[in-house]
């Protein structure tokens, strides 16, 4: 077994991409972290843990730091594997991807599923529900109430709808219940090593995970936009360009471009940005210049406090992608995406539109669909068709 490993590894490289190394040794890390935090909390001694307070402060500490740290390598770092995988073997890709996900409080097919078939294929559409809820006015849910209500309770009830209705046949049901009893003795294991340090150090970490880090960044990266359609493809995401901010996250403050292109490689995505920024100007795509952290506070402070300030920072355009409207009718003023009414209820979404990946996918959930690069074409056309459920994980 080893010997042909090491002969596979000398025809062909195992990775897909070479920088695709950072994306393992964050994730290695993050294990390290969690495996230190338990180690320290049943070694406290060690670590001058000899009080209830410092017990406390240290797990405070520990629970927001690795949630923090999960947060990105599931939202962020395996989000990128769901696009594109990182191993050019299968096997490694499915078993990899459900140890990856473990320490995020996901089985790995349940995440991909949510993300692919049902965001991206449908972003902003009515059936598209890891995002906020709607109210009758079109705008969405309360920020606080959608971070702490779709995981896990909304998405569990989302799941059990979507995998009982057979939407792909017995076998895409068996599969989902095949991957939870992977997922549930890795996750539960460290219950039966010390309950309540996997409380402090495991759930809750988790919690925060998903719901300040990853509950945020989806209510960032959509607030206040429209889903695609043929004139305006680009206006379904939020495009956050802090050079700091995507060099340390992966690049997915180029949200916009990952949604149209989600095959392009995250590496590359600053000079796709580049090449598109001509089209991101003329379709009015909403650009600022920090990244998800300040968004999530402008949008809470938002939500909140009812400020207004917070909320015009958030729809200001970035300076560099402001749109010249040279028309005469309107004296040659400029125009930014927050001119196209969406921002001026912020948060608010078309809601009855999807994309036309959408509804090239609607009915193909049992369809094998193989993984290969299609051509970037010109708007929507180049969503990710890898959405049949028959393709994950095993692809």
């Amino acid at each position: 077994m080893i010997t042909s490993l090491r002969a596979e590894a000398g025809r062909r490289p195992i990775l897909a991409h070479p920088k695709d190394i950072h994306c393992i040794v964050f994730h290695v890390l993050v294990v390290a972290a969690y495996g230190l935090a338990f180690w320290l909390y049943l070694h406290p001694e060690r670590a001058g843990i000899t009080s209830g307070v410092s017990k406390a402060a240290f797990i405070a500490a520990s629970a927001i730091m690795l949630g923090w740290i999960s947060g990105i390598d599931v939202g962020v770092n395996f989000h990128n594997h769901t696009h594109r995988r990182i191993f050019r073997r299968s096997w490694m890709n499915r078993w990899f991807g459900r140890l990856w996900t473990v320490t995020g409080g996901w089985p790995s097919f349940y995440w991909d599923y949510s993300h692919v078939v049902v965001h991206h294929a449908h972003v902003l559409g009515p059936t598209d529900w890891t995002l906020p809820r709607r109210k009758s006015d079109g705008t969405w849910e309360n920020y606080y109430k959608y971070c702490l209500l779709h995981w896990p309770f909304r998405y569990a009830v989302h799941f059990w709808q979507d995998f009982r209705a057979g939407r792909g046949g017995k076998r895409l049901r068996w599969r989902a219940v095949k991957e939870l009893a992977i997922f549930a003795p890795l996750w539960l294991a460290p219950f039966f090593v010390d309950f309540w340090m996997a409380v402090w150090l495991w759930l809750l970490p988790h919690y925060i995970a998903n719901v300040v880090v990853m509950g945020a960044g989806m209510y960032a990266q959509h607030a206040g936009r429209e889903a695609p359609n043929g004139e305006h493809s680009l206006r379904h995401s939020n495009c956050f360009v802090s050079k700091f901010f995507n060099y340390t996250m992966f690049n997915i403050g180029y949200h916009a471009l990952h949604h149209t292109y989600p095959y392009v490689h995250w590496s590359d995505l600053p000079a796709k940005h580049v090449e598109m920024k001509p089209r991101l100007i003329e379709e009015g795509a909403h650009v600022v210049p920090f990244g998800y952290y300040r968004g999530g506070m402008l949008l809470a402070a938002s939500a909140g406090r009812g400020s207004k300030r917070a909320h015009e920072t958030f729809e200001a355009q970035h300076p560099d992608y402001v749109r010249v409207d040279e028309s005469p009718d309107d004296g040659g003023v400029a125009n930014g995406n927050a001119s196209n009414g969406a921002a001026d209820a912020l948060p608010r979404s078309n809601t009855t539109t999807e994309s036309r990946g959408a509804r090239s996918t609607a009915g193909a959930y049992g369809k094998r669909v193989s993984h290969t690069k299609r051509e970037e074409t010109h708007g929507t056309e180049s969503i990710d068709r890898r959405v049949s459920a028959a393709s994950f994980v095993d692809d």
